[in-house]
Parts: C-alpha cells; sequence; structure tokens
C-alpha cells in the first residue's frame, strides 16, 4: 500500500525534531492543513527546486524532505491560520499522485542506521562544540547559553544541522546524507570554524553546551 502524503513546497528545509512556525494563507495550503488537523495527519515539508512558495503553479520539490506534525493551530476570522509543526520523519518522494489543489505524493520513508562509529564522532563533536562555545564568548564578550546535546547520534545530527546558518541548497545536502557523513560534516564545519575564532585562554571547564551559529 502507497504511503500517501500532502506536500509544502517551501523556501526552508526542515530537520526531525525541529519545530517549524508557518503561517498559512492560501486557500490551496487553508484546504490541506484543516484536513491533516481534522484527521490528525502530518503533512510533508520540502525545499523547492523550482518555482515560487506562493502563488501560480505548485512549485517543483526536491526528492528528499521531513514529515511535519502539527502542535499548535491558531485561526483567524479570515480563514488563515498560524501553525507550529515539528519534524518527524525523512522521505523519498516516488511520485506524485495529485498537483491540484495541492500536490500529494507517494512517499517512501528513509532508515535511519546507526553505524559504530557514530558515538565515538558524537563525543569529538561536543568537545568542538564546547570549544566553538567558549571561543564566540571570547571573541564577542556575550556569554553563550547553556544547552546540554542529545546523546544519541542521530537526534543530535539534527539538532546541530538545524543552527547552521548556512544556505538552503547546503541543509538539503545534510538532510539527504547518511548519518555519519552528516555527522562528519558538522564536525568539520565546526573545526574549519575554530581555527578562524580567536581562541579563549586554556582554562578548566565545567562543562556543558549552548547554542551557536555558524556564520
Amino acid at each position: 500500500m502507497d504511503n500517501l502524503l500532502a506536500l509544502f513546497p517551501l523556501n526552508l528545509v526542515l530537520f526531525p525534531g525541529a519545530t517549524v512556525p508557518l503561517h498559512i494563507f492560501e486557500p490551496r495550503y487553508r484546504q490541506m492543513i484543516n484536513r491533516c488537523a481534522q484527521l490528525s495527519q502530518p503533512f510533508g515539508v520540502v525545499l523547492i527546486s523550482e518555482g515560487v512558495a506562493e502563488g501560480g503553479p505548485v512549485a517543483e520539490p526536491h526528492e528528499i524532505g521531513t514529515t511535519a506534525i502539527i502542535q499548535n493551530v491558531l485561526r483567524f476570522p479570515d480563514g488563515r491560520m498560524l501553525i507550529a509543526a515539528v519534524g518527524d520523519r525523512r522521505f523519498r518522494i516516488r511520485s506524485i499522485v495529485q498537483r491540484e489543489p495541492y500536490m500529494v505524493a507517494s512517499v517512501e520513508y528513509l532508515p535511519e542506521e546507526m553505524s559504530p562509529e557514530a558515538a565515538n564522532t558524537v563525543e569529538h563533536i561536543k568537545v568542538l562544540y564546547s570549544r566553538h562555545r567558549d571561543a564566540l564568548t571570547h571573541a564577542t564578550g556575550v556569554t553563550q547559553q547553556m544547552d546540554d546535546l542529545p546523546n544519541d547520534p542521530i537526534a543530535l545530527s539534527y539538532h546541530l544541522s538545524s543552527q547552521f546558518q548556512i544556505l538552503d541548497d547546503s541543509k538539503q545536502q545534510l538532510l539527504e546524507a547518511e548519518l555519519d557523513v552528516r555527522l562528519a560534516a558538522i564536525a568539520d564545519a565546526l573545526d574549519r570554524e575554530l581555527r578562524l575564532l580567536p581562541q579563549p585562554p586554556l582554562i578548566p571547564h565545567p562543562g556543558g553546551t549552548g547554542p551557536w551559529t555558524l556564520n
């Protein structure tokens, strides 16, 4: 049996575990979100590869996206909605089965495969992450907020990927990558930026992590 999923092509990449607020105002997407909310069904967020997000024909999406589960809906008298949705599972589009009034696709869900090397890479990333936070504090004079990173390699890879301030096409590559490739890219990005930041004095660190932004 096909897995049918309503698609929302957008100019953003949604990672599993990340929350996204969306303003729903086009009639076709009001219809889609109303149906998904009534049936407690997810919809798929896909980065636009060709076309525009609003008005005109439905934009062409990238092949791989993430399901979004609706968490909250705020409705306005004119039919507009503000929703909060959280990313859940990656999927690959097999075929488009409907284009009007909104796109529906037959999809396959992508497995999350763990490797023996992933746990060691996570520990390395946590060290780089902590050093990066300290270097940012030293460079800007602003103490970085403390935050715990997930221990699970898959959750950590998506958590950090969602924080990158990079082009959407680069984020799409991270979403599509296998776990080890994604973790290696994160470690490489942290290491490269650390080389550009002035390093703080070597002092004992109590541990913990905090949010950061790669520019």
